[in-house]
């Protein structure tokens, strides 16, 4: 009979894509159950995602603009959350399993308590450095936050995150007996050969620099848009996506939508977003290191890039400049300068070779090592070590 193991995670499971592919490389070997919350009137309440099972708790409200904090937002939100977590950990120790799997800091209170009322064992997956997501969040919430995080993520059996930098700054904050498990949310193997990256090369279209994902605070994507002013013609940015700012974005940008400089294109579904971006010849990641969760971050987006055979031009922060330096996939800008933005695209079109070597080296580097096939290995080889079963 399979192991149990029950993960939690307090976002709607399917549009996480670490939470789903840590759950279907694992379900090969366990019995996996996702716990997440149903937020929306479109989601099921349970199904059967790729060899696991989610089961989602209600807990739609009305929505809360969470992009400026003050004392009234945050504790709407909290209590909000507080009713959220209160079902999800009902359900939990309601749930008999082997392994209580919590994904970021909201989770590890009820994984604990989970594990210790069933006798379990206990891991703590931390996407982020939580409590450094934002730079907004009032010292006094973020001291309560760290107390509690530095007592729990003792409690657990394994520690997990998602780059070198976090991994070293958990230990060293929490003075953690060993550094965390580096597991790097890599994206998917995605063969095929580079058809569209000669057509820029050749002067057959202009350049498209994609930006995929959310259009959110601190993601430098004013400053993006501003550096068109900057760049030739044959230069596209595409947006595609989503996001409180669309409107804000698309405002800013209208001068520039006119002129054929910026498009904004819808979203499309997490499986599609690695073939969407194949059509592009650069990706960008403006990022701004407002807060150190920003600075250590390494975006999932990174690896889509490259798995989609782009060059990239993205923030000069240390873990994209430790990548950037063993692959040299691309150029480093300052994200608040929209003129250094502009400066690391034009160092790409301009070098015809520079681009096609670079897409060259980042979809190679995907293809071999930078992958989730490799990275899930890890977490299946975890596992077997925590339940002692062998390799």
């Amino acid at each position: 009979m399979k192991k149990k193991i029950c993960m939690l995670v307090f976002n709607a499971v399917t549009s996480d894509p670490r939470v789903t592919k840590e759950a279907e490389t694992l379900s090969s070997t366990y019995d996996v159950l996702v716990f997440g919350i149903r937020n929306s009137t479109f989601l099921q309440n349970e199904e059967r995602v790729n060899g696991y099972s989610v089961c989602r708790i209600d807990n739609i409200r009305k929505k809360i603009d969470s992009t400026r904090l003050n004392f009234l937002t945050l504790v709407r939100l909290s209590l909000n959350k507080v009713w959220g977590l209160y079902k999800l950990a009902r359900l939990a120790i309601q749930t008999k399993a082997d392994v209580y799997h919590a994904h970021d800091f909201e989770m590890l209170p009820i994984a604990y308590v989970a594990s210790k009322v069933n006798r379990g064992r206990f891991i703590y997956d931390s996407h982020e450095l939580w409590v450094e997501q934002r730079a907004d969040f009032p010292g006094w919430f973020k001291k309560i936050v760290m107390l509690g995080e530095n007592f729990l993520i003792k409690k657990a059996e394994q520690v997990i995150t998602v780059n070198e930098s976090i991994a070293e700054e958990l230990k060293k904050r929490y003075s953690l007996p060993e550094k965390p498990a580096v597991i790097h949310n890599f994206t998917k193997k995605v063969s095929g050969p580079l058809m569209v990256s000669q057509f820029a090369a050749e002067g057959i279209r202009k350049t498209i620099v994609l930006y995929h994902g959310g259009y959110l605070k601190d993601r430098g994507l004013e400053e993006m848009i501003e550096s068109a002013r900057y760049l030739p013609a044959d230069v596209l940015f595409r947006f595609r996506g989503d996001g409180p700012l669309k409107e804000h974005l698309q405002q800013l940008a209208e001068t520039y939508i006119k002129e054929g400089k910026i498009e904004f294109c819808p979203p499309v579904p997490m499986k599609e977003l690695v073939k969407e971006a194949s059509e592009c010849d650069i990706g960008i990641i403006p990022y701004k290191p407002t807060c150190l969760n920003n600075y250590y971050s390494l975006p999932n987006k990174l690896s889509e890039y490259m798995m989609a055979g782009l060059a990239v031009a993205a923030s000069d922060v240390p873990e994209i400049r430790k990548l950037n330096k063993k692959v040299r996939f691309g150029t480093l800008f300052d994200p608040y300068d929209p003129k250094s933005i502009a400066e690391a695209i034009i160092k790409l079109t301009q070098d015809k070779k520079m681009l096609v070597e670079s897409k060259a080296r980042a979809k190679e580097w995907a293809m071999t090592e930078g992958n989730w096939e490799e990275e899930g290995r890890k977490l299946v080889n975890l596992y077997k070590d925590l339940l002692g079963e062998e390799e």
